[in-house]
């Protein structure tokens, strides 16, 4: 008895369609009382259950689920027709108590399922009654786990096939091969005087007797024939065709015929049928096989006779049709989809292409005669385009279109939908015609074409500004260096208080020579050039200590709020240039709001699959899978239009007024986040704010305190100790040393690798503490390679590089070599002082 208390609220929305198009069994589902049964009401039913119901009801091969220990049934129609009279009682019911002749089967079936194995049986002997006495029956079954959310079995999907069919067919074909086997015996009695050639073989296919007609037919001795001796008389364009089949035949054990040319005893060839079978004793051993060869020579030539004759025949009533033929083949057997309409939206052609591609959409096949609203009846949000589309068509409009669509498993395709009218021979308007051709992966080509120009433009754009950028960076930043060096110096010498106009001068002229540092710094950020020295970072301090920098930066009319999710990881990432980063977000985001608002810096831990895209740079890059650390600073100015947010990280541009900004801000945030081996995301609606992403790759270990931020200025310290000075340029050798001996320490001076091997091989070497020393130098050896060199001989002298660009020489993939200690050009006192000191008491 079914249970038939049930409320419909209680089915899920999406698997009410489902049951809606399953028909009688979808009924049946839908009125039973679940809530009766283990299961417990619809609503509550997991979606690994329900998914696993709507794939068996849209299946026409019968399946059934069984779900917990209690194997509750729910299954299809064609599982129902298997059941015969046990249905419908059957449903919601446990399967052991349903096939009682079967319940120790079932009952292992059922735990050996819900403990995760799959099980298969083949041609399974079973005695079932399903429309009164049980009778004999052969099943196909297999059985598989379905897991539920927690990924544990929480059920099994079986399928049923009756095998009954085959294996009667097997048991009549084993007793015809009985009868052979009998049969032999008098073979050979009367083989000797058949007229017609027979041979047996032994198992591995050796010919082991052959009848006198062999001869009398060929003219080759039956000695000569034997073992294999008869490929020698086959035509030589037939060996190969009859050879392989013969081969065939012996390896699978199996019956074969063929047709082919055979020499004859009148020096021509004739053509021959050769059948044969294998044969086997009473033990059922395969012994080999016995075959007859007849020929059909005549009957060949009577054949081809007759083809001509046709053929003729064909070629008149082909040609008498064919205009008509010629419509049938392109509808029939092109694989563009065609389809023909009359004026009453009746199909009067659909080809086959277009029939398989429909069926795909819409689950039916259409048919000749058909109303088109019939037909897409279920979809019809399709057919609402479609509509519209024919009666332009049918009014006598010619016209393309793409048009996308989803088929029934959710795949967008994309296709090109050709409409023109259709008129008869006489001219007269008989309807029009669809030609459709799939384009999806045309204009997904298309597309990846244009994003890898894209890429390539972009690539080329970076590596002509790294270029350019790297060919001045080293002499300019030089330069600056004795700009920035000398006029701090002028400062400190002049008396406090004095001459404050000199003071005002001296000022101006060092904020304009760091701005040019910084527009290099930037960028060679941009062109990935810049050297890093990735660590572990805590982002959340590092951000806490920036506050008060940028509080005051962002100013009063704008608020500041900070989130970290509480297990946030730890990233590999150059602390200093992601506190540069952020500053950089935090000024864009400051003049966003001129009238105030809000910034928010938000972190969270992020893990992309690897086909995720970011909206990096011009355009959009594959970002590599594994975990990140995603910082999100957002804001709610003004925010930007889509055009302008397609080229907020090219290099010089901006959105600001002329002297308000250099246009490289958000350029080395994204040269920064590509160096680091991370990503950029950025979003923005105008009028209401803007949200920029950096994606940085999670550190695995565990995360160190950040350093002081930037802000804070250290006071120099001073020294006694020896260092040796090693620069090529004289003006910036000379402030160096000068800015030292300041400081109090023994300097001594070189201006390439050679002098500075020749000062540390001295005898008084020993007294030199630390290597202070320009990447770049001249006469061939590198300041890496003088540093080598001199630790071969003072194994414990500490070496402090300088560089305004350090090219390949200590910095490789972006990052600083391990080890490698580094103060970039132009530096000023504070930072030379605090550096020498720093290494001198490392």
């Amino acid at each position: 008895m079914i249970a038939t208390a049930h409320d419909p609220a209680d089915i899920p929305p999406g698997f009410a369609a489902v049951l809606a198009r399953s028909g009688e069994m979808g009924r049946l589902i839908a009125g039973f009382d679940w809530s009766s049964t283990p299961l417990g009401p619809m609503s509550g039913w997991p979606q690994s259950r329900l998914t696993a119901i709507a794939i068996i009801l849209a299946s026409s091969i019968p399946m059934a689920t069984i779900w917990g220990p209690e194997g509750i049934l729910i299954y299809n129609a064609g599982y129902a027709a298997f059941s015969g009279d046990r249905h419908p009682a059957m449903l919601g019911s446990p399967l052991v108590p349903c096939w009682p002749e079967a319940a120790a089967f079932n009952a292992q079936v059922l735990a050996e399922g819900l403990s995760g194995r799959t099980l298969a049986f083949r041609d399974q002997a079973m005695m079932l009654g399903q429309r009164g006495a049980a009778q004999q029956h052969w099943l196909d079954l297999d059985y598989t786990p379905i897991a539920d959310e927690s990924g544990h079995p929480a059920g099994i999907m079986a399928t049923v096939i009756d095998s009954s069919a085959r294996m009667r067919d097997r048991q009549e074909r084993e007793s015809a091969l009985a009868a052979a086997r009998e049969s032999e015996a008098r073979f050979r009695n009367v083989a000797d005087y058949a007229p017609m050639i027979m041979w047996v073989t032994d198992p591995q296919g050796h010919c082991t007797y052959i009848n006198r007609a062999w001869t009398a037919q060929t003219g080759q001795s039956v000695a000569d024939g034997l073992s294999f001796g008869w490929v020698k008389m086959l035509h030589p364009d037939d060996r190969q065709p009859v050879e392989n089949a013969f081969r065939t035949a012996i390896a699978r054990i199996e019956s074969f015929q063929i047709e082919f040319r055979l020499a004859h005893a009148d020096g021509g060839y004739h053509w021959m049928m050769v059948t044969a079978m294998p044969r086997f004793d009473d033990d059922d051993t395969y012994l080999g096989m016995v075959g007859s060869v007849i020929d059909i020579d005549e009957r060949r030539r009577a054949e081809a006779t007759l083809r001509d004759v046709n053929a003729v025949l064909e070629r008149r009533v082909m040609e008498a049709l064919a205009e008509r033929k010629l419509f049938a083949d392109i509808i029939d057997s092109t694989g563009t989809l065609v389809q023909v309409l009359g004026f009453d939206h009746r199909y009067l052609a659909i080809n086959r292409a277009a029939a398989e591609d429909f069926e795909r959409l819409f689950g039916t096949r259409p048919q000749i005669g058909q109303h088109k609203s019939e037909a897409m009846a279920g979809r019809p949000e399709i057919l609402s385009v479609m509509r519209d589309y024919w009666t332009r068509a049918l009014a006598g409009e010619e016209f393309a279109v793409i048009q996308a669509l989803n088929d029934l498993a959710g795949e967008r395709r994309h296709y090109e939908l050709r409409f023109s009218p259709l008129v008869s021979t006489e001219g007269t308007p008989i309807g029009a015609y669809q030609f459709a051709t799939d384009v999806s992966d045309r204009l997904a080509q298309q597309e990846r074409l244009h994003d890898m120009e894209a890429q390539l433009r972009q690539s080329q754009k970076m590596e002509a500004v790294g270029q350019l950028t790297g060919g001045i960076a080293h002499d300019f930043n030089n330069l600056l260096q004795v700009v920035v060096g000398n006029l701090e110096m002028l400062d400190r010498f002049l008396p406090e208080g004095e001459n404050p106009r000199a003071r005002r001068v001296a000022t101006n002229a060092m904020t304009g020579a760091k701005r040019a540092a910084t527009l290099t710094q930037r960028l060679l950020a941009f062109s990935r050039r810049q050297p890093l020295a990735p660590q572990s970072v805590d982002t959340p301090r590092l951000v806490e200590g920036l506050s008060d920098l940028l509080t005051r930066t962002l100013g009063e009319q704008v608020s500041l709020t900070v989130d970290a999710a509480p297990d946030l990881w730890a990233v590999e990432a150059d602390p200093n240039q992601l506190e540069s980063a952020i500053l950089n977000l935090a000024v864009n985001a400051r003049d966003a709001m001129p009238h105030g608002g809000t910034l928010s810096i938000t972190m969270r831990n992020a893990t992309l699959d690897g086909l995720a895209t970011m909206a990096a740079g011009p355009v959009p890059y594959p970002t590599d899978p594994g975990d990140y650390v995603a910082i999100h600073v957002s804001d709610t100015g003004t925010g930007m239009d889509r055009a302008t947010l397609g080229r907020v990280f090219e290099p010089f541009f901006t959105t600001k007024e002329v002297g308000k900004g250099t246009g490289l801000g958000l350029s080395m945030v994204y040269g920064f986040a590509k160096q680091s081996g991370g990503q950029v995301q950025i979003e923005s609606t105008p009028g209401e704010g803007t949200c920029v992403t950096l994606f940085l790759p999670r550190f695995h270990g565990t995360a160190t305190a950040p350093a002081e931020a930037t802000s804070a200025i250290q006071r120099p310290t001073h020294g006694s100790e020896t260092i040796l000075v090693v620069e090529d340029d004289a003006d910036v050798r000379a402030y160096s040393t000068e800015a030292l001996r300041e400081l109090g320490y023994d300097v001594l001076e070189a201006e390439d690798g050679a002098s500075a091997l020749a000062l540390l091989d001295a005898p008084e070497a020993s007294r030199i503490a630390l290597l202070f020393s320009d990447v770049v130098l001249p006469g061939g050896m590198t300041g890496a390679d003088l540093a080598s060199a001199a630790r071969s001989l003072h194994p414990e002298l500490k070496v402090l590089f300088t560089t305004g660009y350090a090219r390949d020489v200590i910095v490789h993939g972006g990052r600083l070599d391990a080890g490698v200690a580094l103060i970039t050009k132009p530096f000023d006192f504070a930072d030379l002082a605090a550096r020498i000191r720093a290494m001198l008491d490392g």
